[in-house]
């Protein structure tokens, strides 16, 4: 593995507060389709319990309106998972990096305290 990681969990957290607004945009926009649906809901005739043209309109109408709705619900909520996943990297890798800058800073002051090598005779640092 010769490349370099690199993670900045600000810009990722960033990201993810983009991804929250593009679900709840994905919504709005389901919300104000089935809003037009239901406004044009009886168009098809009002024979459409009786016409065989306005029966298959009245079904055609019925399958599109799930598949769109089926479309946007399974986009918003992948979109959710993948949101859900990335905030939970964040949180694992500031845990990670604040263990160990804890760790490191601990190492520190028991060297300047004890010396390096938990020697007090000179062979630690000063």
């Amino acid at each position: 593995m010769g490349g370099h990681y690199y993670f900045d969990p600000n810009r990722v957290e960033s990201l993810t507060e983009q991804q929250d607004q593009i679900a709840d945009l994905a919504m709005s926009i389901l919300t104000d389709f089935r809003d037009g649906v239901y406004e044009t809901a009886g168009w098809v005739g009002t024979a459409a319990g009786t016409d065989e043209m306005s029966q298959k309109a009245t079904e055609r109408d019925r399958k599109e309106t799930q598949m769109v709705t089926a479309t946007m619900t399974g986009f918003r909520d992948a979109l959710s998972a993948s949101t859900a996943a990335m905030k939970d990297q964040i949180y694992l890798v500031r845990k990670t990096r604040d263990t160990n800058l804890e760790g490191i800073h601990q190492y520190n002051s028991e060297a300047e305290a004890n010396g390096v090598f938990g020697d007090t005779d000179g062979h630690g640092r000063r």
